[in-house]
Formats: structure tokens, sequence, C-alpha cells
């Protein structure tokens, strides 16, 4: 273990070491020659690095630098066309080379891949074509081992030698009786996911002429070679994944792995893409990674404003109807959220998925029934381990029919008659105005976000919030207006930010506007067939700093700077993936 005598708790700015295995994908085994193990670099403790070679330097961690983790494939098997060498891992620099793919059938046909990490198996007996060799690292070490030099052939039987393993050479095809096949040299052992486990061990050769013996698989995950018993059917196994194990004689090569290890009191939690495995042993964090992914060191952490507005809801239709409410509005950025309270929390960002919903504007009232307008959708910003920050969509207007309260939602819509306006939500918007009894009075106007909706005879849609996380000024969540008693000709104003205008016949009343989750203006309709107007959309707006925004989304969002900052606005559900 790594650290001793340091106290990283009390000493932030000590130096962090970190340990790593990093071993690459194996190489595909080929008809006759067995896939060599990917290469294998190890800082680990005093445990052996590839090919028995010495221990490598650790890496020392840098604050605030994102450290970019390679995972390699396994290579693919080949039989009578070449197969391939397995793909490279790294972290940033420090790269292990995939194993390379065991010489394949005829014999005396060149190649260049069987070279890697660890070499892949030779099939010719004359020696014409060498056995894979491993690929020293920059600082002059080995990775692995070299393939196995020979194989055999002696009439129609033809036997493959196996691929190189870490720690031990693959073994060349040897005559005895009919012949057999070399066997995948074995790996090494490392204890640094806490527990000794070997890996990248390579694939045994294949036997040409009989269904027995197979090449033996190398210890660590190697591939056993096909017997192909002269027909073309392989019957081998892969490589294992994420061991880098050489695939037998016409088997695919293992995928690769990627670990990290350092003291838990300096590892920075929630800072990895990839999704890693994160487990512990002793004062150590040990970071998995069996994909490719990120690990950014001792980040501080940073925040995301953000604006929700949910869909407005629907006025109502007929006599004295109430306007829609408009879409809950929550936000950080500014000193005031939605129905009067302080502004909310920044999130703080977190390597994943935050998924954005946009409610949509509740419908035009429906002709038919009781002449209630319907209310908006939901709008949301989710993420794993975020609490999931929702709007409710704006509360319907009242008809003539039915219940003759508003509808509760974001901001409430409101009533017809003498009856009550729907309760607007904590944080979000106000409640929709009352209605009054009778005559040519209007219904109550829809709730906005910084205002209720008016009852005084006037009708008007209540006001919406003023944010400027765009980078300029813009109000949004108004309530939409009311209707009249027919035949009086008025037009009820919906409240400022996309607030639908009232009215009654024969005038017309307007929906709320589109991302800005207004409320739909109601409508007394008399002779006239006219509806209780649609509520508009809502919308969410993520700002952060340009130098945190991965540029990584989906849903077609609109994205823009002010200053140091960038603004996401998304106008339809979609996510940003932050790392």
């Amino acid at each position: 273990m790594f650290g001793q005598g340091i106290n990283f708790g009390l000493l932030a700015a000590a130096e962090v070491v970190a340990d790593f295995l990093i071993i690459a994908g194996g190489g595909g085994g080929a008809r006759y020659g067995g896939g060599g193990a990917g290469g294998y670099r190890n800082s680990y403790s005093t445990e052996s690095s590839g090919g028995v070679s010495s221990t490598e330097d650790k890496i020392t961690l840098e604050d605030g630098t994102t450290y970019t983790i390679t995972v390699g494939a396994g290579g693919t098997a080949g039989n009578r066309s070449a197969g391939t060498a397995g793909g490279n891992s790294s972290i940033d620099s420090i790269i292990a080379n995939g194993g390379g793919e065991g010489v394949r059938w005829p014999n005396n046909t060149a190649q260049s891949t069987q070279n890697g990490g660890s070499g892949g198996g030779q099939t010719d007996s004359s020696g014409t074509n060498s056995a894979g060799t491993s690929v020293a690292t920059s600082d002059g070490k080995t990775q692995g081992t070299a393939g196995g030099a020979l194989g055999y052939g002696s009439g129609s039987y033809y036997y493959g030698a196996g691929g190189g393993g870490a720690g031990v050479a693959g073994g060349s095809a040897t005559q005895s009786g009919a012949g057999n096949p070399g066997a995948g040299g074995n790996g090494l052992a490392s204890s640094i996911t806490g527990s000794s486990i070997t890996r990248a061990g390579g694939g045994g050769g294949g036997n040409g002429a009989q269904s027995s013996p197979k090449g033996v698989a190398g210890t660590g995950g190697g591939g056993e070679g096909t017997a192909w018993n002269g027909g073309e059917t392989a019957n081998g196994t892969n490589g294992t994944t994420n061991y880098g194990g050489g695939g037998g004689a016409g088997m695919s090569g293992g995928s690769g792995v990627v670990v990290f290890r350092l003291p838990t009191a300096a590892y920075t939690t929630g800072y990895t893409t990839g999704s890693p495995t994160v487990t512990t042993s002793g004062d150590d964090t040990i970071l998995k990674y069996t994909g490719s992914g990120t690990y950014n060191h001792g980040q501080t952490a940073q925040y995301m404003d953000f604006l929700v507005i949910a869909g407005g809801g629907a006025g109502g239709r007929s006599s004295n109807s109430g306007g829609g409410g408009a879409g809950g509005l929550r936000t950080s950025y500014g000193p005031t959220s939605g129905g009067g309270s302080s502004s909310e929390s920044d999130i703080t960002l977190a390597a994943g998925t935050y998924t954005i919903t946009i409610g949509a504007g509740a419908p035009e009232t429906d002709l038919s029934g009781n002449y209630r307008g319907a209310n908006g959708g939901d709008s949301s910003i989710a993420a794993s381990g975020l609490t999931t920050i929702t709007s409710l969509g704006g509360g319907g207007g009242a008809g003539q029919t039915g219940n003759l309260d508003g509808s509760p939602g974001g901001s409430g819509g409101g009533a017809s008659y003498s009856e009550d306006g729907g309760a607007g939500t904590a944080n979000q918007g106000y409640a929709g105005g009352d209605g009054l009894a009778s005559g040519t009075y209007p219904g109550g106007g829809g709730g906005g976000a910084s205002e209720a909706g008016n009852t005084n005879a006037q009708g008007h849609g209540g006001d919406g919030l003023a944010v400027s996380i765009t980078g300029s000024s813009v109000t949004y969540a108004g309530g939409g207006g009311a209707g009249q008693s027919s035949g009086s000709g008025a037009s009820l104003p919906g409240g400022a930010g996309g607030g639908g205008q009232g009215t009654s016949c024969p005038n017309v009343n307007t929906a709320g506007t589109a991302n800005t989750g207004g409320g739909g203006g109601g409508f007394a309709g008399g002779d006239c067939t006219s509806v209780g107007k649609a509520g508009g959309s809502g919308v969410v707006i993520l700002r952060l700093l340009t130098s945190e925004y991965s540029g990584t989304t989906t849903g077609s969002p609109t994205v823009t700077t002010s200053g140091s900052d960038t603004i996401i606005k998304f106008t339809g559900s979609g996510t940003y993936v932050h790392s």
C-alpha cells in the first residue's frame, strides 16, 4: 500500500500518488496460432509488471486534472483469413498495447499483427515467420512475453503454438505421437483490487488434424485452442472479458481492464464517467474500469443554475369562465422564484445524465362536457443523486357547469361565478382569481408566477416573473385572462409573460405563448363557437461555467453564452450529459 506516513485528510496540499493496473485487449487466435495476451502494466506494491519486469512508477495526481481511461477491445478471431490484434488500453500516455494475433494458416503467409503486449503464437515449423514478441514500453520495460516460436507439421498434421501471457511465454507445438499444439502462456497475479487475481493469459494453439488434444489455455483468462479435426467449426474458447486474455486458436481475444487505486481521503467522489466499479480496501479506494471513461481528481464542486417552467393550463369556456393558470416556475437564478419565494439552491454538478422533460400546454377546452380547462403538463430535471426538480402544470380555468372552482396547479386556474380560484404551489406560482356572482362580470384570471389572478371585476391574468438566466431579462409564466358574459365585448388581458387574452363573443381569445408556460385565455360562448384557449408549453434552461460544459446533449437545445457561462435552453425534452 502506498501513501504511508502522509495524512491526506490534514495535509490537503500533500502529494497524492495513485497505483494503476492497465491491461489491453487480448489478440484473436488464428487457425493454428493462439492469440497473445493484452499488454500488462502494473505499479502496485512490489508486484511484477508484464514479462516479469519490475513494478512501474506510480502516477502523481494533479488537482483539477481529468485522467482519460481507455479500455481496449479484444481482437477478432481468424481462420483462413486474418484476425486482429487486441485494442490498446491506457491512462493518458501510459499505454498497454493490444495482444498480437496468432499467426494464421497458411503458415507461409507473412503478417504484421502478431507482435503486441504479448505476442501471438506461430504455425510454421521452419521458423520462416517468427512468433510475435512483446512491444516494449516507452521507458524500455516489457509488457508481456513472446508467443510460442514453432508450430509442427507432418503430412496432414498441423499444430500451432500458444500465445504469450503476461508472465510466461507461449509454448511451441511439440511432436508426441501425432503431435500436440502449444499451450498459452500464463498471466500474472495482482492484488490491486484487494484480492489476488490472475489476468492476461495467452491463448492455446490449434490442432489441425484431431479432435484432441486442444491447446491449453494460459491461466488468467487465456482461451483454449480449437481442435479442427479437418473441419471449419471453431470449438475453442475466447479470451476472458476484462482479463485481456488471448483467444485460443480460431477464437476472439478478451477485452482489457484499467484499475486505479488511491487513498480514500484524497478520492474525489462523483467525478467519473464510464461507470467504473468503485470499492475500498483498507485506506484506499479502487476504481475498476471495464469500459472507457474519465476520473477528474481534486475537482472542487461546481454548480449549475436552472429555470424549470411547466406547461400552462387551458382557459375555461362559457359564461364567466376562468383563465388558465401559468405553469409552475422554479429557478435558482436571481433573487426570486415563483409564488414569491426566494430562489432555490443551484444544482451541485456531478458526472452523469441530466434528463429534461418539457411539459406540454393544456389543449383547447372541449366544446362539450363541463367546459373546464385541463391542467398543463409538468416539466422537470432528473439525474442520479439529484432530488428531481419538478414544476407542476398550470391549473385549468373553470367553466359554467360542474365544479366552478379553478383547478390547482403550479399557478391556479381562475374560477367562474362566485367560486374560488385554484390554489398555486409554494415556490412555483400564485392562486387563480375568484369569480364574481352575476351579470357581465368576468370569471377569475389565471394565476401567474409573480401575481394572483385578478378578481375585482377585471379578470386579467396574474403577471409572470422576469428572469435573466439567458443573459437578458425575459418574463415567463403569466396567467390567462378570464371569459366574460356573452355579448359584453370585453377583452381581458393575460398576465405579462405569455398569458393568453380572455374575452367574450364576438371577440377572440388567445392561447398562452409557447415555451413560456403561459395560461390560456377563457371564453364566454354565447352564440359563438370558440373554445377556452390552450396553455403555452414549458421550458427548461440550464446555466453553468463554459469551462465545465461538456457539450453533450440530446433534444436539440439552443446553446448560447453570456460572459463566462454557457446557457442551454430546452424547448423540447432531451438530456445534458455532464462529464
